[in-house]
């Protein structure tokens, strides 16, 4: 079998799995939402039949690796984040004075466009006090509360905690 031919079998074994996948999580996301009784009724089906068949018609994204024994660490890593920046943001809040000094930051990431990408500015947007607003090649715009806050070395440990996860070489000069 010639190497072409090979492609079009990994790409439809991808789609397939892909499909097979997202069929059985969109039913028990159906049945967790709604229940086991209206899981057969007709909307049921065509929402997740639906759903199934339109990723045949995605592109496939580029394949990744997991690590889940970095898992335990980005969890402990994006809770304490998020409770340090939730404390910040309520006390910025609370203070008569609302110290703020919003505005955007630039900065240039080492995570591949894909899935590691992607991930990385969704936890930044579900941190407190940070927006994923723009992403231009690698130049990533976030919108903050306080400019003066060290928001590139945050943003670093971030990635450096996603390399770990996503099973990448860390970013030079990152935090280990």
């Amino acid at each position: 079998m010639d190497t072409l031919s090979t492609g079009r079998l990994s790409r439809r074994a991808a789609r397939a799995r892909r499909f097979a996948i997202t069929l059985v999580l969109a039913a028990l996301l159906w049945w967790v939402l709604a229940g086991h009784a209206s899981l057969l009724s007709p909307l049921a089906v065509l929402a997740i039949l639906g759903a199934a068949v339109s990723t045949l018609f995605l592109p496939l994204g580029r394949p990744f690796r997991l690590s889940l024994s970095a898992l335990p660490g980005f969890a402990a890593y994006f809770l304490r984040a998020s409770v340090a920046g939730g404390v910040d943001v309520a006390r910025r809040a609370l203070s008569p004075a609302m110290p703020l000094k919003p505005g955007f930051v630039s900065y240039t990431t080492e995570l591949p466009h894909g899935a590691a990408l992607t991930f990385f500015m969704a936890i930044i947007s579900l941190l407190p006090g940070t927006l994923s607003v723009r992403l231009e090649g690698r130049l990533l715009t976030v919108h903050v509360l306080d400019t003066r806050l060290p928001i590139e070395t945050s943003l670093t440990d971030l990635e450096t905690h996603i390399t770990r996860v996503f099973i990448m070489a860390p970013r030079p000069g990152g935090a280990a």
